[in-house]
């Protein structure tokens, strides 16, 4: 399946390349805008014409390529640009066969997808992440429809020009993203999802290009942070409690606690035999070993609890460092609760064992029946808080560096009208559901962790 999925994903990209050569010859016999006629000045026919009118194709060894070319669909600003950026190859015919049928739809710029300052985006680029989405289509033997097609091509070439614009500015700057921070990114957008290879199709990804829209949310971050315009004040956080506090009201003991798990046993296959009850007490030995390791690591003094759970938690809370939020006793497992409830703030558990294995529980919070207190509160607070604010400053960023950074969009012309809206818009074969890093909420109880996760610990 895997194999065929790469063969398939070749064929595709070969294909889009040629949806840009080989329309061009239609192109050549009517008047087009510069991306199509620079595409006519590659074919044998009117190319004196379409001269004039097409921004020239430097050389290969003139062109400044940025963050948007790639190799193996990512790299950063200053490396090699890939081997498909050299130039498109004639395509074959069993690639031609693997392209949708058409939708009528402009040629493609050939070259140049778009000229970001001094640095150019090559159109190899766009093709990269284009056969992935169109793949989908191709894979089920269906049509792209227009309005899809169109989509594509807006929400590509503005992706891939945002990215290089926030490269820019964060190399202006003398700023940039902590890989520790993608690394942890990465590592919380796969959390519960049993299939990555399978996810990634579906959505016309891969992991070269989630990591480059990954380093472009995080130089976003950076950005506004350097410019104060993620910073809380104490009178907003106190504003927003007093909107909510209402909602943090229990009529019994609440608590707040940080774990680092140790299953028992590989993860569950489907398909896969039970395991014999010898496999089950062998596995149980080796994580209360394991367990006991850890304990006896993070109880010496000066270690940071969260950074070990951050490097030896099997839980889903392990990129928080092990924070599972605030919970009441009967939100969890009746042993983990009789732990945590045990202990004092600030103090440790032994090795706890429950179903999804054991636990070693620090406690950091502990409030009676009634509502909580802001400083309960305060870090889940802060933190909505500045996401709003960063939601909307990666807006008003983005559309700032637009209009103070010279960007020539060879796309756009190629687009036509806006369509008429739907009432209803058409899925994409395989689409999921858009997901985003992960962050947390102050509105649940543990965060955004499902009943089957091992962080609910029920």
């Amino acid at each position: 399946m895997l194999h065929r999925a790469l063969v398939l994903r070749s064929l595709v990209l070969r294909a889009s390349l040629a949806l840009s050569l080989g329309l061009v010859g239609s192109a050549c016999d009517s008047s087009a805008d510069p991306p199509a006629a620079g595409a006519a000045a590659g074919a044998a026919a009117g190319a004196a014409g379409a001269e004039a009118d097409a921004p020239a194709e430097p050389s290969a060894s003139a062109k400044t390529k940025g963050v948007a070319g790639l190799v193996d669909g990512y790299r950063e600003p200053g490396a090699a640009p890939s081997a498909d950026s050299a130039g498109a190859e004639e395509p074959a015919p069993e690639a031609l066969a693997a392209l949708p049928p058409s939708t009528g739809g402009a040629p493609l710029p050939v070259g140049t997808l778009a000229k970001v300052g001094a640095v150019e985006i090559p159109m190899s680029a766009f093709h990269e992440i284009y056969a992935l989405k169109v793949g989908k289509y191709v894979e089920r033997g269906r049509e792209v429809p227009p309005s899809a097609e169109r989509r594509y091509r807006k929400s590509i070439s503005e992706r891939l020009i945002d990215q290089e614009l926030l490269a820019q500015e964060a190399k202006r700057r003398g700023i940039d993203y902590d890989p520790a921070r993608l690394a942890e990114l990465e590592a919380t957008r796969r959390r519960g999802i049993r299939d990555w290879a399978k996810h990634l199709a579906r959505r016309g990804e891969t992991d070269a290009s989630l990591r480059a829209m990954s380093v472009a949310e995080l130089r976003e971050e950076v950005i506004l942070d350097s410019l104060g315009l993620l910073a809380v004040s104490r009178a907003e956080l106190e504003a927003d409690y007093d909107a909510i506090k209402e909602n943090w009201r229990a009529d019994e003991p609440r608590a707040r606690a940080s774990h680092i798990l140790v299953p028992i046993g590989p993860p569950p296959s489907p398909g896969a035999p039970s395991p014999s009850a010898a496999d089950e007490a062998k596995w149980a030995a080796e994580a209360e070993v394991s367990a006991k390791e850890i304990h006896a690591e993070v109880i010496l003094p000066g270690v940071d609890f969260a950074e070990v759970a951050r490097r030896r938690s099997s839980g889903p809370s392990a990129s928080d460092g092990g924070d599972i939020g605030i919970f009441t006793r009967d939100r969890m497992a009746e042993e983990f609760s009789d732990a945590a409830f045990g202990l004092k703030v600030g103090e440790i558990s032994a090795p706890v064992k429950t179903k999804f294995g054991f636990h070693i529980i620090k406690l950091t919070g502990r409030w009676p029946a009634g509502v909580l207190p802001i400083d309960a509160l305060e870090d889940q607070i802060r933190h909505r808080l500045r996401q709003r604010k960063l939601h909307a400053g990666r807006r008003d960023l983005r559309e700032r560096l637009r209009r103070e950074t010279t960007v020539v969009d060879f796309m756009a012309p190629t687009l036509g009208p806006e369509p008429v809206r739907r009432a209803r818009m058409e899925p994409e074969p395989g689409e999921a559901a858009a997901y985003g890093a992960g962050s947390g909420s102050a509105s649940g109880i543990t965060s955004g962790i499902t009943e089957d996760e091992p962080d609910r610990v029920r």
